[in-house]
């Protein structure tokens, strides 16, 4: 196998492992199929072999690293230290170097640098299910699990630019993310409103495109740079005081996953740089910046329960920023429930790929929630969100609801997200 060179930046990572097994512990994927090879520590075995030119990339199952969730609980339960966030998307890079992406992926992330097109297929599947439903329409899609799609993305519902209710504070960008774009917007509106309330003047950059995660993870890493550049440009504006996300993912990849892949590009690290830096999720930029004071509610207290985003916590040890925001609230008591920081089955493309197991672990996440008695349940990442609310509507015994933080400040407040 000619020596590839994303491995000499992962060499330092799969020396540190020493084969202990604690992060089995963690593993979604370890704990639902109980095979070693799809454990972390069975990932990094194989990665070394991969190194060390024992192994042909185009020999290994693509199960290996696509049935991971890239939640990267292993990473934060690692006593080594070992950053397996490198390690395993660089594993799947050389997969697909090696065998190609598959055909389906390659279709999609080509479509995503057109969004043209994109809004276009968006509107012709939500179309679709709605003639067809949703069973007919995974089936032509290679029985992918194709959530159910918005008519009209968000990006283009928005104006390009919402006032502040009273002194401008600050000027944010916003990013929904595709979730919020091309399937569920609630929590976008609601985020916004929460910004707009306590000063923020929002600029909605109307040529943004998907921040090339879905790529990245998977290994197409040129399509991922195209779609970083675009983006890059558009938020390296020095009149933006900062990026915002209501997705973590999103939030995440311009912090943490844009920079990484720009490492052998001097001019566009530093612009990377320079985004990832004003880059914050929503429940940090809302207490950092705009430091809200909320007025007395009139609503009865409500109990609540968080689910933290792994990105947030396994990959820049920010989950806290959500709670420390709704302990400011009037009325919210926060109870904590068992696995809080544990991956809820979605993992972006792997829901899509393997739809069964995505349920299976979600529905574990369901229990949990349950178990605390909680009122409500917070979930920051518009895909985890609508990933188990869909699997919540099959569970009728379940009284507990679910939604993004800013839908429950917008209640507990009384405040109307101005959406169609």
């Amino acid at each position: 196998m000619a020596h590839h060179p994303y491995l000499d930046r992962i060499q330092s990572e799969l020396d540190k492992c020493v084969t202990c097994a604690v992060c089995q512990s963690v593993c979604p994927t370890f704990q639902m199929s109980g095979r070693e090879l799809l454990s972390p520590r069975g990932r990094i075995v194989l990665l070394r072999r991969i190194a060390a030119g024992d192994l042909d990339p185009r020999d290994v199952s693509g199960d290996a690293y696509d049935y991971c969730t890239l939640c990267y609980a292993c990473q934060s339960a690692c006593p080594a230290g070992v950053k397996t966030d490198l390690m395993f998307v660089a594993a799947r890079k050389l997969i697909a170097d090696a065998k190609g992406v598959s055909k389906v992926k390659k279709r999609v992330f080509e479509t995503l640098e057109k969004p043209d097109r994109v809004r276009a297929a968006v509107k012709a599947g939500s179309l679709a299910q709605r003639a067809f439903g949703e069973r007919t329409v995974n089936r032509f899609t290679g029985n992918l699990h194709v959530p159910k799609l918005r008519s009209k993305s968000l990006v283009r519902e928005l104006p390009e630019r919402i006032e502040p209710e009273g002194r401008p504070r600050a000027r944010v960008a916003f990013v929904p993310g595709c979730m919020s774009n091309y399937v569920e917007a609630h929590g976008s509106y609601a985020a916004i409103e929460v910004m707009r309330r306590f000063g923020a003047e929002i600029v909605i950059p109307k040529e943004q495109v998907c921040c090339g995660a879905p790529a990245f993870n998977n290994g197409d890493f040129d399509t991922a740079i195209r779609l970083a550049e675009r983006n890059l440009r558009l938020l390296s504006d020095p009149e933006i005081d900062a990026v915002v996300s209501p997705d973590a993912t999103c939030g995440g990849a311009f912090r943490h996953e844009i920079p990484e892949l720009t490492w052998d590009d001097d001019d566009l690290a530093l612009v990377a740089h320079e985004v990832a830096q004003k880059t914050m999720d929503w429940a940090t930029f809302i207490l950092h910046m705009l430091d809200p004071r909320f007025p007395p509610s009139e609503a009865p207290p409500v109990s609540v329960t968080v689910h933290d985003s792994c990105h947030l916590t396994h990959t820049e040890g920010r989950h806290r920023s959500v709670r420390v925001l709704l302990e400011r609230v009037p009325g919210v008591h926060i109870v904590e429930m068992e696995e809080a920081t544990i991956c809820c089955g979605f993992g972006g493309s792997f829901a899509s790929v393997y739809p069964e197991d995505a349920r299976r672990w979600g529905r574990r996440k369901l229990d949990h929630v349950n178990r605390t008695g909680a009122d409500v349940g917070i979930v920051s990442s518009p895909g985890c969100l609508n990933h188990l609310q869909s699997i919540r509507s099959d569970q009728r015994t379940f009284s507990f609801r679910l939604m993004h933080a800013g839908e429950l400040i917008c209640e507990r407040m009384g405040w109307s997200p101005d959406q169609p």
